[in-house]
């Protein structure tokens, strides 16, 4: 017995002395900022008070550098709650994280330097000369926003019949424009996709556009026409229907907040996240300008239970006349947009093209466009190749292809496609939607990360916005990654089993 005691009394020496030479980083410094839960417990580090009570200290200091140099406390220049919680900070009142928040002021004419020092675009309001709207209230209008000019001569003329013109060498006729400033990406575009696209019928040529189910519940919004038919007008021919140019705008946030307390959102939203559209169907736009709509077609039923074929993830629009397509009815000419993944884009070659060819089908995918609600869409794969772990809306948190922690969905080869509603879903997806569910399953869990995803760099993500959100709600277990605490405590109990053997 005073043998398995002296064993075990030296397992545990060694123990400690191993434990203070693999200090989990993440975990420890969770401890130091007071974040306590599974993954960071304080009392693990009872052996190294010095280090923890340092690293404390450190982070104070620089709470305290920052509201007194690069934001100090200027009345003129910041709102009344705000300066009011400033001085506190620099009297010692207040201390923490409630000490770092962004001091920018609504009206500040200076927003854009504010936001370079860490103020968030809401504290900066929409300051939108320069190339953007002048107020960007919320109720999604576009009438006040200056976005890049199209070429009228070309982008806007060409058609699809136009022989040469029309070819690769023109990018087959698209034409997209993209500027920004400090809050938002203004997009214009003709809606001609950069690829070749033949003749289309959904159904097949000189059948209708609709399928029965749509038919038997009163969706049906193309009776009378024809596929094939050149009396329905602009973008028809022999063969079916094709092409013609029209111009959509967005203006859309360069960053999505995931802590905006009215999440889950519905995918056709604007006014709700600080965005604004002409095409009302869409649910986001590529980065070829293209519009993303959501998973059904104009009937209450989606593309694959249609039965539709459709070229790169998509198609036009019925010919439906002469005038344009505004809001969420169907009217105008034939528009190309898609509905599906669009596997012809370079983000989603990148990975099947083969290895022979360059493809790295074991990376994050790039990216495919962006939600209206900010946040990006990218092609299938997640990091290392793997298969993201999505919410009911489709997105998740995770690195890009950037490396960055970011929320952002991922383009699927099932319903919804792209998203099914604004994330994160919260698991409240159902409430979003307007008949038929095109929500995922989900992962179990109100807020979905990616496996392998870092703690630390998850949480400097969400701290941009609101630091506290993600305690709020469960997570899926993301780091599988097992702590020293845990390899070491496994180590002891096989040691002491085999001494009392």
């Amino acid at each position: 017995m005073k043998r398995s005691a002296l064993l075990l009394a030296v397992l545990v020496a060694v123990t400690v002395a191993e434990f203070e030479m693999s200090v989990d980083e993440d975990a420890m410094d969770r401890c130091h900022r007071g974040l306590r839960d599974g993954r960071a417990r304080c009392g693990e580090y009872a052996n190294l008070p010095k280090r923890h009570e340092r690293e404390r200290l450190a982070r104070i200091s620089r709470i305290i550098k920052r509201q007194s140099g690069s934001m100090p406390c200027d009345q003129d220049k910041m709102p009344t709650d705000k300066y009011e919680i400033c001085v506190k900070c620099k009297n010692g009142e207040l201390e923490g994280d409630a000490c770092a928040m962004p001091m920018c002021k609504k009206d500040d004419t200076e927003c854009e330097e504010c936001m370079k020092k860490g103020g968030k675009p809401e504290d900066c309001g929409a300051q939108m000369s320069g190339g953007g709207p002048d107020d960007m209230s919320g109720n999604g209008d576009v009438s006040n926003i200056v976005f890049p000019t199209l070429d009228n001569s070309t982008c806007l003329s060409i058609s699809w019949g136009t022989g040469k013109e029309f070819n690769a060498d023109n990018n087959f006729g698209n034409c997209v424009k993209m500027t920004t400033n400090a809050t938002h990406r203004f997009i214009s575009s003709n809606n001609v996709p950069d690829f070749y696209m033949n003749p289309y019928c959904p159904i097949g040529l000189g059948k209708g556009y609709c399928v029965q189910v749509e038919i038997d519940t009163g969706k049906c919004f193309f009776s009378g026409l024809t596929c094939g038919d050149t009396n329905n007008g602009p973008g028809t021919n022999d063969y079916g229907d094709v092409w013609v140019p029209q111009e959509d705008n967005y203006a859309i946030k360069l960053e999505g907040d995931p802590t905006l307390p009215n999440r889950p959102g519905d995918m056709y939203d604007a006014s709700k996240v600080g965005a604004a559209k002409t095409n009302g169907p869409a649910v986001g736009v590529a980065s070829n300008g293209i519009s993303i709509l959501g998973p059904n077609d104009a009937g209450d039923v989606s593309i694959d239970g249609a039965g539709f074929q459709l070229n790169c993830g998509g198609h036009v629009t019925p010919p439906m006349g002469n005038d344009e397509t505004t809001g969420e009815t169907p009217s105008g000419p034939p528009k190309y947009h898609f509905h599906k993944a669009a596997e012809c884009m370079e983000a989603f070659t990148n990975a099947s093209k083969g290895l022979a060819a360059g493809a790295e089908p074991n990376v994050h995918a790039g990216l495919v466009g962006w939600a209206t609600d900010g946040f990006g869409i990218y092609a299938y794969q997640d990091i290392n190749g793997d298969k993201p772990v999505v919410d009911e809306c489709g997105g998740h948190f995770g690195p890009v292809d950037t490396g960055e922690v970011k929320y952002h969905y991922h383009s699927r080869v099932i319903v919804p496609y792209t998203l099914a509603c604004q994330g994160p879903s919260l698991g409240k997806c159902a409430s979003t939607q307007r008949g038929t569910s095109y929500c995922h399953t989900g992962c179990g869990y109100e807020v979905c990360v990616q496996p392998g995803t870092k703690q630390s760099d998850l949480e400097e993500y969400l701290a941009k916005f609101d630091d506290g959100w993600l305690s709020k709600y469960t997570v899926n277990p993301y780091n599988s990654a097992s702590t020293p605490t845990a390899t070491i405590l496994a180590l002891i109990t096989s040691a002491i089993l085999l001494v009392l053997q």
